[in-house]
C-alpha cells in the first residue's frame, strides 16, 4: 500500500494560455509554481491540501498533444512518504516501471507506471521543504 499524502491530476492541453487562465483565474485554483523549461509550459495548481493539477502545454514536437492517446494526455499523480519504497513495493507486486525512480530538479523524487488502461500513473516523494509546504503536505 502506498499511503498517498497528496492526489494530482496532470492535463496536457493544446491551449496553455487559456486553460490557465480557465483553472487560475475562472475556477479559482492557487497557483504553486510555473515552469517553461524547453518541454512546453506547466503550472502546479491547488485546490487545497492534497489536492493538485499540474496544467501542461504540449511538448514541442512531442507526442502528448492533444488528439494523442489519452494515457499520454492525462496522467494522475501520487505523492508518498518514500518513493523508493512504493517502487520497490510495485515492482515486486510485478508491476512494469515505466519510467525509473529519478531525482527531479523542480523538488520531487518519481517514477511513473501505467495503470491497466493505459494511463501513465506518477508516484513521487516532495523532496523540497518549500514546495512540501506550499503544498500543506
Amino acid at each position: 500500500m502506498l499511503n498517498p499524502l497528496e492526489f494530482r491530476a496532470m492535463l496536457v492541453v493544446a491551449d496553455y494560455a487559456a486553460s490557465l487562465r480557465f483553472y487560475e483565474t475562472l475556477l479559482g485554483l492557487r497557483r504553486v509554481m510555473a515552469w517553461d523549461d524547453g518541454h512546453g509550459p506547466g503550472a502546479l495548481l491547488s485546490l487545497g491540501p492534497g489536492r493538485t493539477l499540474e496544467l501542461r502545454g504540449a511538448r514541442p514536437g512531442g507526442g502528448d498533444a492533444p488528439g494523442a492517446a489519452v494515457g499520454d494526455r492525462l496522467m494522475l499523480g501520487i505523492a508518498v512518504a518514500d518513493a523508493q519504497a512504493a517502487h520497490d513495493a510495485l515492482a515486486a507486486a510485478g508491476v512494469a516501471i515505466g519510467r525509473k525512480l529519478k531525482d527531479n530538479p523542480w523538488g520531487d523524487r518519481s517514477f511513473a507506471v501505467r495503470d491497466p488502461e493505459g494511463v501513465r500513473v506518477w508516484v513521487y516523494q516532495i523532496t523540497d521543504a518549500g514546495l512540501a509546504q506550499d503544498l500543506g503536505l
